[in-house]
């Protein structure tokens, strides 16, 4: 039941879009240098059906009658027998006429009320005209076509007269319940692939004039810095499991449009040339290439085989031609997706919480006990020094390091490389080799002007209650990190 509109008894803009269609479908099967006699037989038997259900409708109209004489003929001609003498080429041409004649039908939109949303005017496809006075209207009402729409869009919420639209529209669409709908599926739609509507709505926001510095790397930038308290105006394009090479390729993407941008932050941990996401065979790592930086970035880097996912869109679920002939629904869609990113200002939020994307779900480590903490935090670093194994990798990555530097030189973007602290139960384990090679890479680097290397590993600055799990930042770590980040850059 869609409770956002009345479709009136009376010709409405449905029945005349479906008899539009029939009829143009009609001529097309007939329209052919051969037809059958079957296909004649099956074509005027649904065209009999139309024109009994649409009898009362358009008997005034012309193109209909001889239309209604032309089927009679063909149909007694069978009866009778006399298929040789069956011509459909009359019937065609009147058809083509009656097709036409429906095309002409005057479709008039109008609005009544108060647009607080401010969409209708960039929203619509069709020319709205808007009624200021609603009963001036409806007292100089008059039926001046035989065959016309009128449609009214009325918003509800702002008009408050008890007045039975119904009687002098054949259509009225309810603006709040279907602006308040389309935000509701907008919003189902946003939150079933978060990190690819949130990234691609980070992109668009980094081309923004005003961006001067951009943020990427894996879950260690995303929960561990606060643009918000970043002295410059920042966008953060990290996301968990982001590995160097897409990090390059956001940042690349970004630069390229917004060329105000002098910063790019690179938030790390010491394994930073050790991963690659797109070799990865778990099943968090094969959908984030899919679903994410695939359908964003047209690049699949190392990963075999990556289909194209088909995205759920609101026009789909949705499913009403009628709002699809008036409203632009990717503009709407993209307007409410926009909006949500701007309420929840930032990664985390309510229906995406910073504890749901902690190992430890909604456990603090205040909840265990010490021996516990050890414990899990030597199987969360062993997460990471499994990756060690991968050489290849750490080749090919330590080659992207210096593309990607090279980038940001050759674009007057100052580099700065972030690395985020630990606990202590997960440092004390994590293989040592990772940072003599992470160190050995930045060091072969200092020719690269403007190279900014800050290790707050190494700084003894937080505690661990600055920390949501044992190498995440906890919403306050996050706010003081960003800080003691601001006094440095």
């Amino acid at each position: 039941m869609r409770n956002y509109r009345y479709i009136g008894d009376r010709y409405n803009i449905q029945r005349h879009m479906d008899n539009f269609k029939a009829i143009g479908k009609f001529y097309d099967s007939l329209n052919k240098k051969y037809v059958s006699v079957n296909d004649i037989i099956s074509a005027i038997n649904s065209l009999a059906d139309f024109i009994q259900e649409n009898s009362s409708l358009y008997k005034e109209q012309h193109f209909f009658n001889e239309l209604v004489d032309e089927t009679v003929k063909i149909i007694e001609a069978f009866n009778n027998g006399d298929k040789d003498c069956i011509s459909i080429n009359t019937l065609v041409l009147i058809l083509k006429s009656f097709y036409e004649e429906l095309d002409r039908v005057p479709v008039n939109v109008f609005f009544y009320g108060k647009d607080k949303y401010h969409l209708l005017k960039n929203s619509s496809k069709v020319k709205i005209k808007t009624i200021n006075n609603i009963d001036t209207y409806i007292n100089s009402y008059e039926k001046k076509h035989d065959m016309k729409i009128d449609i009214l869009i009325v918003s509800e919420e702002t008009s408050k007269e008890e007045i039975d639209f119904r009687c002098n529209f054949s259509d009225v669409i309810y603006y709040d319940k279907l602006m308040n709908l389309l935000f509701s599926i907008s919003e189902k739609i946003y939150y079933s692939n978060y990190d690819y509507n949130y990234l691609m709505e980070s992109l668009q926001q980094s081309s923004s004039s005003e961006i001067e510095t951009i943020i990427v790397g894996n879950s260690y930038p995303l929960t561990g810095i606060d643009v918000n308290v970043l002295n410059s105006k920042a966008v953060n394009l990290a996301l968990s499991s982001q590995d160097l090479y897409y990090s390059y390729k956001l940042a690349e993407t970004a630069i390229k449009n917004n060329f105000n941008i002098k910063k790019c932050i690179i938030g790390a941990g010491y394994y930073l040339v050790n991963h690659d996401l797109s070799k990865s065979k778990n099943e968090d790592a094969v959908y984030r290439v899919k679903n994410v930086y695939y359908p964003i970035l047209r690049d699949k880097h190392n990963s075999e085989n990556v289909e194209e996912v088909e995205k759920t869109n609101i026009s789909e679920v949705l499913n009403d031609e009628i709002i699809s002939f008036i409203f632009d629904l990717n503009f709407l869609e993209e307007y409410f997706k926009n909006l949500i990113y701007r309420s929840n200002d930032g990664y985390f939020n309510e229906n995406f919480t910073r504890e749901m994307n902690s190992i430890m779900k909604n456990i603090t480590l205040s909840d265990i006990d010490e021996e516990e903490k050890w414990k899990f935090g030597k199987i969360r670093a062993n997460q990471h020094n499994k990756l060690s194994k991968y050489t290849e990798t750490s080749k090919e990555y330590s080659s992207i390091f210096n593309k990607f530097m090279n980038f940001l030189r050759e674009n007057d973007v100052e580099p700065i490389v972030v690395v985020f602290p630990n606990t202590k139960y997960y440092s004390e384990y994590l293989n040592e080799i990772y940072e003599k090679e992470f160190y050995k890479i930045i060091s072969n680097k200092k020719e690269y002007r403007g190279l900014k290397l800050i290790d707050f590993s190494k700084q003894d600055l937080f505690s661990e209650e600055d920390f949501i799990d044992f190498d995440h930042m906890s919403k306050n770590g996050a706010v003081k990190l960003t800080r003691e980040l601001n006094k440095l850059i």
